[in-house]
């Protein structure tokens, strides 16, 4: 695997703009503070900017050096280092060294490299994208300073132009163009410093981006190398013949010891299933007990008021009929009485008509 030389490049490419900046001293000054508000907008862009990339610049040195250790340690000094840096991979490709720490070897799947450069090319395509978003944030911030000055340049122009008369004092029209002239520097004072920020950070995402290009192109020469699928080169056939078949091997138990474990799992939610549909199902039956021991009650409770009620019913009935019949020996009694009442009083009529004649 190639050594990087990327962090030396840009000590050498910072010695560059430090000597410039450095010769240029006066005009830089003068043209930062004629437009202060713009330009140190550019700078904190710039220094955004640097900040990401020497940041990636650290993670591919990093990486760079995490591989070559992996690519030379061997047995347990290999395991020792698989198991230290797992942090610093995502969780697929994290598991995967795992394996391998166990077996004190490294060999890759087809899907393995597939996980370990799509890894790589994401992280390195987000990289390059926050720096081309701050490149083009500089150009823009230039671009608007530019136009501010141009048009407090224009403005200003147009009331001198406007304020001529006949008679013209060319001392006087100096002293008045001083303003227009110190809009146009404004301007281009924004612009000097958003494309000179605009271009130590492309040539700095550059250097990193082809840095990285290599650092993959590295790796995939390592890992193809690795891969356990790869055929068998006529020079050491037997040797990496009995390799491959040891690795294949290795494979096949981890592919079991998986599909173990998530059988394992897999039996375990099914007793946890199990469980829970017993313990529901004989929920289930203790209120369907319920459900008819209430039931019973409420029919016996029925039956007893039915019962109950038949026998109101019936002494009712009884009641109305003694009633009824002392009602009619009333009213029989009642008419004897009425009738020996009529005859009590003809028998007085008649005793009265005697007693008129006498």
């Amino acid at each position: 695997m190639r050594r990087l030389k990327i962090l030396k490049i840009y000590s050498i490419f910072w010695l560059l703009i430090f000597f410039i900046v450095y010769s240029n001293y006066e005009t830089l000054y003068g043209f930062f503070f004629s437009t202060v508000t713009f330009n140190t907008t550019v700078l904190s862009l710039l220094f955004i900017g640097l900040l990401i990339v020497i940041r990636a610049s650290v993670e591919l040195v990093m990486l760079t050096g995490t591989f070559a250790v992996i690519r030379y340690k061997k047995d347990d000094s290999l395991k020792f280092y698989l198991t230290g840096i797992d942090k610093i991979f995502p969780e697929n490709v994290a598991k995967m060294f795992a394996k391998r720490a166990s077996h004190q070897n490294i060999y890759f799947t087809h899907s393995e490299v597939s996980d370990v450069t799509q890894w790589l090319e994401e992280k390195f395509i987000n990289q390059k994208s926050y720096i081309s978003f701050f490149v083009s944030m500089c150009l823009m911030v230039g671009l608007l300073g530019t136009f501010a000055g141009l048009l407090t340049a224009l403005s200003d122009m147009s009331s001198i132009v406007l304020s001529l008369k006949g008679d013209v004092n060319i001392g006087e029209i100096m002293k008045r163009l001083k303003s227009p002239i110190e809009g146009m520097a404004v301007g281009f004072g924004s612009s000097l410093f958003g494309v000179a920020a605009a271009i130590i950070l492309s040539v700095k995402g550059y250097i990193l981006e082809k840095s990285q290009a290599i650092f993959i192109e590295d790796v995939q020469d390592w890992i193809n190398s690795l891969i356990i699928e790869s055929p068998i080169s006529h020079e050491d056939g037997i040797t990496m013949g009995g390799n491959s078949m040891t690795q294949m091997m290795d494979v096949f138990t981890e592919k079991l010891s998986e599909f173990t474990e998530k059988m394992s799992k897999s039996n375990k939610a099914n007793e946890t299933v199990l469980k829970m549909l017993s313990q529901s199902i004989e929920g289930e039956s203790k209120t369907a007990k319920d459900t008819m021991t209430a039931l019973e009650t409420i029919s016996n409770g029925i039956r007893d008021l039915n019962i109950n009620h038949y026998q109101s019913s019936s002494s009712l009935v009884n009641s109305i009929q003694d009633l009824s019949t002392s009602t009619i020996n009333s009213n029989r009694n009642f008419k004897i009485m009425i009738e020996l009442q009529e005859k009590n009083n003809a028998l007085l009529i008649e005793l009265l008509k005697k007693l008129e004649k006498q």
